[in-house]
This record gives structure tokens, sequence and C-alpha cells, in this order.
């Protein structure tokens, strides 16, 4: 019986998520081989010498982490454990993430901010990108010239958020699981395939918000065919709209890898008090250490 494997990024189709399809163990492996040739790839262009890193992340078929160190180690969040409530962000937080995205679009190249907002805007678009990327397993270099371009736009953007970035996130994201799964093999599906220090891989890029509440508008119609994904992270650029408004966005890069930490019912509690659970599944980001420096 050939063994099949879940991933929660191969699939399309969710502007606001990631999609599940379920792979042959051996298509699944070959995709894994694939990402770590790259990431050996990008380390040796890393370590020519005579090269810029301007020319050098030109080279690049994965983006760098380019975080910025932390103004203060109680900023570095952490995952929270299954009893901790998922509280909104404060009207503080919020405020200090948008006086960064602001600060930061206001000096970005028209270029890289009209290629980050067509990207999150136009859902066509997103699936084109992203569906490009995953076919590809993540590799820039094989898309088109216009492709490589409006991708290398996009990275360029969430690296200059990065870069001023003093503090960590807790993100969440909506996972849809295969059509085939329903209450009575939840758990069976989520224990084979979501086991404590399996690595994920992401090719695309992925929205996420800072507060477990605001994923539940996009599953009411099915809640039980969702969970979501907990992460915590460095990387990516804030995209929330407003300090006053109940959104919270956050653009992940492409190329990143998480490990499995845990999975549970959370509970999270609403702008007006009220509480509701979702199944979580917690991921830590795992990109190399030596990338976070902010160079």
């Amino acid at each position: 019986m050939v063994k099949r494997i879940a991933d929660p990024d191969r699939g399309g189709g969710l502007p606001r998520g990631k999609d599940t399809i379920v792979l042959d163990e051996a298509e699944y492996l070959a995709r894994e081989a694939e990402r770590a040739g790259f990431r050996d790839l990008d380390a040796m262009v890393e370590g020519m010498s005579g090269l810029t890193q301007a020319q050098k992340d030109r080279e690049r078929i994965l983006p760098r982490a380019t975080t910025a160190p932390l103004g203060d180690p109680r900023m570095r969040r952490t995952l929270p454990d299954a009893a901790q409530v998922r509280r909104p962000l404060s009207a503080r937080q919020r405020n200090a993430r948008s006086k960064t995205r602001h600060a930061t679009e206001a000096a970005l190249p028209h270029a890289q901010l009209a290629a980050q907002y067509q990207l999150v805007s136009v859902e066509r678009r997103w699936s084109q990108v992203n569906d490009a990327l995953s076919d590809n397993i993540g590799d820039v270099q094989a898309l088109p010239e216009s492709g490589q371009r409006q991708v290398r736009r996009i990275d360029r953007a969430i690296q200059a958020y990065e870069r001023v970035n003093d503090r960590g996130h807790v993100l969440y994201t909506n996972v849809r699981l295969p059509p085939n799964i329903n209450r009575s093999n939840l758990e069976g599906f989520l224990d084979n395939n979501f086991t404590v220090g399996r690595t994920v891989s992401f090719d695309r890029y992925t929205q996420a918000s800072h507060q477990l509440h605001e994923t539940v508008a996009d599953v009411s119609e099915d809640p039980d065919q969702f969970v979501v994904f907990e992460m915590q992270t460095r990387r990516g650029a804030y995209l929330g709209r407003s300090d006053k408004l109940d959104d919270t966005a956050h653009l992940l890069p492409r190329g990143m890898r998480f490990t499995v930490v845990g999975m549970h019912h959370a509970t999270f509690q609403r702008p007006d008090g009220s509480t509701g659970v979702r199944r979580v599944v917690q991921l830590r980001d795992i990109t190399p250490a030596d990338t976070h420096r902010g160079r």
C-alpha cells in the first residue's frame, strides 16, 4: 500500500489560508529533497566572494531572513500553552506595528509596494503567483522573467519590514483539510500527519493574522473542515489596515520551514468579550539562526 502524506501548502484556492492535499510519499519526499538542494545552493551563493549582498540576493532561490535584533527580550512572543486564552492585540500593540508598517511603506520603491499590494488584494494574482511557486517547489528561477521580477519585488518589500521590526509574532492562518476528512476521522488524520517534530514547508506566501478570532469568519460555513496553524516567527510584514479596525493582517514570505510543536483546542476571546474555541496546530519557525542577523 502506498503511503500518503498531507501537504498543507500544496493546494490552491484560499486567499487567507492553506489548502491541504495528500501526496504519495515518494512525491512528498522528492519535493523535500528539492527544497534541501535549493538551501544548499543558496548557502553556496552566500559563500561566494566578490559579490555584493544585493548581487547575492539576485542569485538566491529563496529569500533571506532579514530580521532585526529584538528591541527587548520581552518582545519575543512565544507560543501560548493550551490553557491560555488567545486575546485580541491591545491598541498599543497595533499602534506599534502600524507605525513600523507606515514608515516602511513610505520608503519603499513604488514597484515593490505595488507588487505587494496586488498580491494580497487581487485574488487572481494571489493564486497565479502562489500556484506558480508551488508548482516549482519555490524555485523563483524557474518562473518566467516577469514572474521572477514580481516575486523578488514582493520579497524585498517583506524584507524591508523585517529589517526594522524589533518584535516577534504569533500568527494564525486557516488550514482547510481534504474533503474526505470529517468529524469521524479528523483526530486520526491530524495525529498521523502533524506529529510533534514534523517539518512543514511553505513554498507559497502566506496571509495570516495576529488574532485567532479573525480566522473564524472565513470558516463559518464549514468549521469542521478547518484547523488553524498557530505560528511563532520573526518573519514577515504587518499589513493591518488601521490602528482602530479589527484587522491585524500579516504577510509571511515564501520558502519558510516550521516544526510542529503541539496540537490542542484553544480558547480565544473576541473584542466584545465573547469566547470561542478552535483546534490549533502549533508551529515554530526553524529558519537557520545565522540568517536572523538583519544583514
